[in-house]
């Protein structure tokens, strides 16, 4: 399994749903099964609270607040 990390600076605040959304193109993470954990102190992952959008081209990612992420793929 591979992954990619993001730094909650990476997000997009989203005014219409009041939550924060990060778009990652398809062509980088592929078309499997995508799973998201948030860092917390000590670089230690744990379950996020997130919803996943997947679109043809793209998975979006909604967070209620911008965390430190990995994305696992």
């Amino acid at each position: 399994m591979q992954f990619i990390d993001f730094k909650k600076e990476h997000f997009t605040k989203d005014e219409n749903t009041n939550s924060y959304l990060l778009e990652v193109p398809k062509d980088e993470i592929g078309f499997g099964t995508v799973s998201v954990h948030k860092k917390t102190e000590g670089d230690q992952l744990e379950e996020a609270d997130y919803e996943l959008v997947d679109d043809r081209d793209k998975v979006t990612i909604k967070m209620k607040n911008p965390e430190d992420i990995r994305i696992n793929f």
